[in-house]
């Protein structure tokens, strides 16, 4: 049976600039495949070589992101038997974002369609926030969310183009971009995030199943690393009868700080 190639200089464009190594790219492919099911625990990996045939690289390539896999504790290889992943058992403790949380919780019931990846150039408001050229090119990613029952949001992703190595097409899935980045070793600093309403348009409405005119829940988020540089921005809208932000608060007598913790439900899952 013919196998699909994954295909490393496929994703490249003129925007595409070597400046992650290729084994690190396939490092991260696995490492989504791993982490989003795509390869289940308890069953094996492909081997070495169909993995070097399928992404189009060689052996020792694909040796070097396993290898980077083995240290991280991600598989077990066992001679005779094959390679296989593992989840490590300090990742229940690493801390993570509230807001990445919510978003990982949101991933693992939906599923994601992918409309459209590619680069695009960027109109000034962009350009600005991102601290490009308006010659430049910024990645655009569009995904639908959706579970069982229908759609549940309508969302683009933009990212700098010298990161699209960390997020080719093949390794997009359910999870969240930001997410992938932070798997591929970006350090996630600051989440900044604005919501409103907006009316479903033309464009909107058949992607979520709702008619042109329907409330949507609009929401922007902005995340950047820890040097304070813009690397995502994702524009989302959402389905008000599929999904709810919801923020709790109090007051700590103790230092009169404010704490507060997001909690974005789908409230539709049941």
């Amino acid at each position: 049976m013919a196998r699909s190639k994954v295909g490393m200089a496929a994703d490249r464009t003129p925007s595409d600039r070597d400046v992650i190594p290729l084994y690190h790219r396939v490092y991260v492919i696995l490492l989504q495949k791993i982490t989003d099911g795509s390869y289940p625990p308890g069953v094996s990996i492909p081997s070495e070589d169909d993995l070097a045939e399928t992404f189009g690289v060689s052996r020792v390539t694909v040796r070097k992101a396993m290898d980077r896999l083995e240290r991280e504790g991600r598989v077990l290889r066992q001679r005779g038997r094959g390679t296989f992943p593992q989840k490590p058992p300090a990742e229940a403790e690493k801390p993570t974002s509230q807001v990445l949380k919510n978003q990982l919780s949101l991933a693992s019931k939906t599923k994601v369609d992918l409309l459209d990846y590619g680069f695009v150039r960027p109109p000034p408001n962009l350009a600005r926030l991102f601290g490009v050229s308006e010659d430049g090119e910024l990645l655009r990613i569009v995904r639908v969310r959706s579970d069982a029952r229908s759609p549940i949001s309508h969302t683009v992703c933009y990212l700098p183009s010298d990161l699209a190595p960390l997020v080719p097409r093949s390794a997009v899935s359910s999870l969240p971009v930001s997410a992938t980045l932070a798997d591929a070793g970006i350090r996630l600093a600051d989440f900044e995030e604005r919501i409103t309403a907006v009316l479903a348009d033309a464009e909107l409405s058949p992607h979520l199943d709702v008619e042109i005119g329907t409330a949507l829940v609009a929401m922007s988020r902005q995340v950047s690393d820890e040097s304070g540089r813009v690397i995502e921005l994702l524009q989302a809208r959402y389905r008000p009868d599929r999904y709810e932000y919801r923020v709790e608060y109090s007051i700590d007598d103790q230092n009169l700080g404010t704490r507060w913790k997001a909690m974005i439900t789908d409230s539709g899952a049941g």
